[in-house]
């Protein structure tokens, strides 16, 4: 036991070592630090009990929300980013280098999306992937649809909480860029209900297998739409009463006693 406990400190000293170069001037020194928290933290992860071995109980390491906010920090800042950053003349070499830097980028999203899929970081944290997930279809689409596919299967009704999270988050933001009187033609908000309906898609055909998450989901996307009362008054509509439009995407998959 003395042996397990010494290598849990040793485990979360290198840890902590891991965390500070996150924020390193260097690149590649970033990249590598990444990379090997998220191997890390999934081998000590409850995973390591499995097989009867509850003995390795005392070697579980659960990232504190400091940590997972980092590693969230680091995938939206180097993961979904534009790729044409580069002005280089050597087309090929460029095309080349943009491939291999894609493939980077895509490993490390997979990284990730896996400490979310194995419950190492909270699920809600992949809110702010799936709302990346049109934006970046081309690159990641099938890594994000993968990571929604396997949470949906780990826990239903989360998964639906944290798919309407990643639009009321995509939502704020564009009522803070455009504030509460915002064109509902305008691409932003077609792109939010865009989103919505490819996410409805993902919920198969079976209502019934999917009930309880789908009512879930429209309960939190009505607490959200009339959450923000209007300033003007009770005669006037809430704030946030356009998100019913975006949560209108879901309502074909609602049985019919749940739409009453």
């Amino acid at each position: 036991k003395e042996d397990l406990l010494r290598l849990k400190k040793q485990m979360r000293v290198f840890c902590q070592i891991c965390q500070h170069y996150l924020t390193n001037v260097n690149t590649a020194v970033k990249e590598q630090a990444f990379t090997i928290l998220c191997d890390v933290l999934m081998i000590f992860s409850h995973q390591i009990m499995t097989g009867g071995r509850d003995m390795l109980e005392p070697l579980v390491y659960t990232p504190d929300s400091s940590l997972q906010s980092e590693l969230l920090s680091f995938i939206l800042d180097h993961v979904f980013i534009d790729q044409d950053d580069d002005n280089n003349n050597g087309q090929q070499d460029d095309e080349a280098s943009k491939i291999e830097a894609l493939h980077k980028r895509r490993n490390l999203l997979a990284a990730f999306c896996k400490l979310i899929v194995y419950t190492v970081v909270e699920m809600n944290t992949a809110a702010d992937i799936f709302k990346q997930y049109m934006k970046y279809y081309n690159d990641y689409g099938d890594i994000i649809k993968e990571t929604m596919s396997k949470t949906r299967q780990i826990d239903k009704i989360q998964c639906a909480k944290t798919l309407i999270l990643s639009l009321q988050q995509l939502f704020n933001e564009m009522i803070q860029e455009n504030g509460y009187n915002f064109d509902r033609s305008s691409p932003t908000f077609s792109g939010i209900k865009e989103l919505a309906r490819r996410f409805a898609l993902t919920f198969g055909l079976d209502q019934l297998k999917t009930r309880e998450a789908i009512a879930m989901l429209h309960k939190d996307g009505i607490e959200f739409a009339f959450k923000e009362p209007n300033p003007q008054g009770e005669s006037h509509p809430p704030l946030n009463l356009a998100f019913l439009d975006i949560l209108s995407e879901f309502s074909s998959k609602l049985l019919r006693q749940d739409k009453r």
